[in-house]
């Protein structure tokens, strides 16, 4: 029944040619900390959320320039090391540490809650445990090394390419599987079709041919074959999404992006 009712969300849900630069500002203000002064007040529900997915990897894309503008700035002036902290600093506060938090509580409520109901409510907690927080530092070292390494190459291509790709796969995965709770953010997975995931999915493959190649089909293949396999843990532990383990895994799919381009 719940299936059936999906669909019918889904199909209900059309892309309006005239909105779509409201919904590309939608997007980046639900990812990025750009000010922006839309009129319309966002709703979990709102299917301008769920059509504003369709532009993901293009918000994504946005930070990754960003993300080489800094390099630009400081690598005149600093070592590596130092100008990957300041890129990472960045990374970090154009997404106002929103995936973060969720990385650090998806890692709490999953290693430490007995059944799904924990495992959600732990979650739901605004404090973060001592796992969380070691998880979100372990992979912050992680992405560091793999910037420095990526800015050493130079490979700035690949570190573009990152937040597209990691952004796609947010979109990929609140189609794929269920949403879990029962208010929440996450309630406009209800409304994603078929028409956002191939756009989204053509915008990342074009612009990853652009930047690199037929290599972004190997990246490609390597984030999506992560997603699927995080998708399919997280259907056993908690039997769907939730905004946190969208916020995780668009974490971890910028390190595996930036991981599989250090072997290129």
């Amino acid at each position: 029944m719940k299936k059936a009712i999906n669909s019918s969300l889904r199909e209900k849900t059309a892309l309006k040619w005239p909105a779509l630069f409201r919904y590309f500002l939608v997007a980046l203000q639900l990812l990025t900390v750009i000010p922006l002064n839309l009129k319309k007040e966002l709703k979990p529900e709102d299917e301008d959320i769920a059509n504003s997915t369709l532009f993901f990897p293009l918000v994504g894309l946005i930070i990754g320039g960003l993300l080489f503008f800094i390099y630009f700035i400081f690598n005149n002036f600093f070592s590596p090391e130092i100008t990957s902290i300041f890129i990472l600093g960045g990374w970090i506060y154009l997404t106002g540490a929103l995936h973060l938090d969720g990385l650090a509580d998806t890692i709490d409520g999953l290693s430490g809650g007995k059944d799904k109901e924990e495992m959600l409510n732990i979650m739901k907690d605004t404090h973060i445990g001592a796992k969380g927080t070691a998880g979100v530092v372990f992979l912050m070292l992680i992405k560091l090394f793999l910037i420095i390494k990526t800015i050493s190459y130079p490979d700035l291509h690949s570190l573009i390419y990152a937040p597209v790709i990691s952004r796609w796969a947010m979109v990929v995965g609140a189609y794929t599987i269920p949403y879990v709770r029962e208010k929440g953010m996450g309630k406009f997975s209800l409304f994603i079709s078929y028409p956002h995931i191939i756009g989204a999915t053509l915008i990342t493959i074009g612009v990853g041919v652009f930047l690199l190649g037929l290599f972004s089909l190997i990246i490609f293949t390597g984030v999506g074959g992560f997603f699927l396999i995080f998708s399919f843990y997280l259907k056993k532990k908690i039997r769907g999404f939730t905004g946190d383990t969208l916020g995780a895994l668009c974490e971890m799919e910028e390190v595996v992006a930036l991981l599989i381009a250090s072997f290129g």
